[in-house]
Formats: structure tokens, C-alpha cells, sequence
């Protein structure tokens, strides 16, 4: 793999960013979880509709909420222009990352990716081929004046994001998908969740789920907490869902074996960071388990000695996201 400068600067901003939301939750002056629960949820799309994927989206989905855009709807400078549009003065960009592949065959001659797509297995295997991270820059809408340009476009990508949530009949938030989910038992692995439990767990050698019963997570009083409570459970469901992904005959992460080590620690975070991106685009918002404060500061020491490390926690949260959200739309 290519790395360039540009890209150690790409992956610093990635790796800032987290590390300013797990700074302010270390400081405790940060209590409404990973993403902000006041944007719409969804996910990130750009003004042509096209919907952005990998790394991009929890980045994207985090850089709405810290900067406190309402939707996450991006565009480059060209894109509005095209619209008659521009960017508005002083606007600072964010970027997006993306693969390119040198490719050469065995007589040195480069191919292009879409030639290579049409050679056989066995001619393929003869190829050197040598991912490229590049980037580019684009701009959330509210950044530009398309909103006064072109307003119908931009209000029918912004009706995509509208959404009502849902409560149940003790007030606790309420998720049709994932009830449908638990219901059916359609997950990768069994899920008890309708028992008391003393706290949430994955097991590897079961290869099953234990999450407390919904209302064991109704602890509060006041109409607002006890529904954020039912978010609680969720986000909690989630995180035990993420682990389940990292098996060796799924998703094959390297999740260490004991509480503290480094490998444990990531798939910590890899976990707290699927949950919120699901639940970002679900529709609720996933706050940082209790017993996981405890590595903050490993969390934020490991991304600033090594930047590159968010590439590949990213990825890992992104297949194993994509792994929920398939499942619960089928």
C-alpha cells in the first residue's frame, strides 16, 4: 500500500476527530454519546444521491454532529458549482478517502482497473497490484448557498432523513428493525434478551448473545431519560452484535483474549464505534458503555503515537456495520 503524506495528514484529521469526542466524554462535559442526537439520522449522502460508503460514513455521520450541521449531506466544490451553487467563504472542508490500484501485468505494462475486472483468476494472480489511499474535499450543504439555488433538490434529499421515534408502552425508545430482529432470532447467533441478567455479553465458545431485558434498563423518572433509557438497550444490543461479527469465521478480527490488552482495547472501540454508527442510522443515538471509560486514554494514546491505526479501525467498524444493517434490512 501507497502512503503518502497527504494521506498521514487525512488520517491525523480521522484520528482528531475522535480523539476530541473521547476527550470530551474523558472530561465529562460530554453526556449525549458518540454522535449528536439533535442531526437527523441516516446515512451520508452526497447532492447527487449517491450514498458514501467505508471510512467515509462514521466520519461524515462525526464531523455532522461535531460541527452541528442538521443533515449529512455533502458535495464537492465542483458539485456546486455544476448547480450554479457556491462554496460559502472561509468554509472548511472535510475530507473523503477512496481506493485507486496501480496495476501492472507480469511484462510491467499497467492495466486499467476496469481491463483487469476482465482477466481470468489465473491471469489475475500474475498481476502486481498496489492499493493507492486518495482523497478528496467536500463540503456539507449547509456550507453553500444550495439550499437558496436549487431548494427543491436539497429538500427532497433532506425528506429522506426525516423519521418519528417510536415508544413503547413504558415510554422507553422503541426500534421495529431490531425487535423484528430479537423476535425472529434472525442474527448470526442466538440472542437471550428477555431474561434478568446482570450485564450485556458475547460469547465466543457459544458463539450466543446475553443482553438484560428491555426494561431492566428503565432507571430513571423523568418522561425524556426513561425513553433514553430504551435507547440504552439498543446501543448496548449493538455493541454485543459487533463482537459477534468478529469471529474467525466471519469477519476474522484479531480481538485479543484478555480485558486490557491492545487488541481487546480495539475491539472495544470498534464495537462502541459500530454501535453508534447503526444507531446514528436507525434513528437514536449511542452512548459509550459505563465500563469502557476505562480505556479512553489508551484509546486516544494508541491514535495519536499511530494515525494509520484509524484506517484500519475503520474498516473494521464499517464491515461489521454493514454486516447489522444488512441483516436487519432483509
Amino acid at each position: 500500500m501507497k502512503f503518502t503524506e497527504h494521506n498521514e495528514k487525512v488520517m491525523e484529521k480521522f484520528a482528531s476527530m475522535i480523539i476530541s469526542r473521547m476527550e470530551q466524554m474523558k472530561a465529562g462535559d460530554w453526556k449525549q454519546g458518540w454522535l449528536n442526537p439533535d442531526t437527523k439520522t441516516g446515512s451520508p449522502m452526497s447532492i447527487t444521491e449517491r450514498p458514501y460508503a467505508g471510512a467515509n460514513v462514521l466520519m461524515l455521520l462525526m464531523d455532522t454532529s461535531m460541527r452541528g450541521w442538521q443533515y449529512p449531506i455533502y458535495c464537492t466544490l465542483k458539485q456546486a458549482n455544476l448547480l450554479g451553487g457556491h462554496v460559502n467563504k472561509g468554509s472548511v472542508s472535510m475530507p473523503v478517502i477512496f481506493w485507486k490500484f496501480d496495476i501492472k501485468d507480469p511484462s510491467g505494462r499497467r492495466l486499467s482497473e476496469e481491463d483487469y475486472r476482465h482477466l481470468s483468476p489465473a491471469q489475475k494472480s500474475l498481476c502486481t497490484v498496489i492499493p493507492i489511499l486518495k482523497s478528496y474535499n467536500v463540503f456539507n450543504i449547509e456550507q453553500t448557498n444550495l439550499a437558496e439555488v436549487c431548494p427543491e433538490k436539497v429538500e427532497s434529499l433532506q425528506k429522506q432523513y426525516v423519521g418519528e421515534a417510536h415508544k413503547d408502552t413504558r415510554g422507553m425508545y422503541q426500534n421495529a428493525a431490531i425487535d423484528k430482529l430479537l423476535k425472529d432470532q434472525t442474527w448470526i447467533c442466538p440472542i437471550t434478551y428477555t431474561k434478568e441478567a446482570d450485564g450485556a455479553c458475547y460469547s465466543p465458545s457459544k458463539d450466543k448473545i446475553v443482553v438484560p431485558r428491555k426494561g431492566q434498563f428503565r432507571v430513571h423518572t423523568t418522561a425524556d431519560d426513561i425513553f433514553v433509557d430504551g435507547q440504552e438497550f439498543y446501543s448496548t444490543l449493538l455493541h454485543e452484535m459487533v463482537h459477534s461479527t468478529g469471529t474467525e469465521s466471519r469477519l476474522n478480527r484479531n480481538t485479543g483474549h484478555r480485558f486490557g490488552d491492545k487488541l481487546y482495547a480495539k475491539e472495544e472501540l470498534v464495537a462502541e464505534l459500530g454501535a453508534a454508527r447503526v444507531g446514528q442510522e436507525l434513528g437514536f443515538n449511542a452512548r459509550i458503555l459505563n465500563n469502557n471509560a476505562a480505556y479512553l486514554d489508551g484509546w486516544i494514546q494508541s491514535l495519536r503515537e499511530e494515525p494509520r491505526y484509524v484506517l484500519s479501525l475503520l474498516g473494521d467498524v464499517d464491515k461489521a456495520s454493514r454486516m447489522i444493517l444488512e441483516k436487519l434490512s432483509a
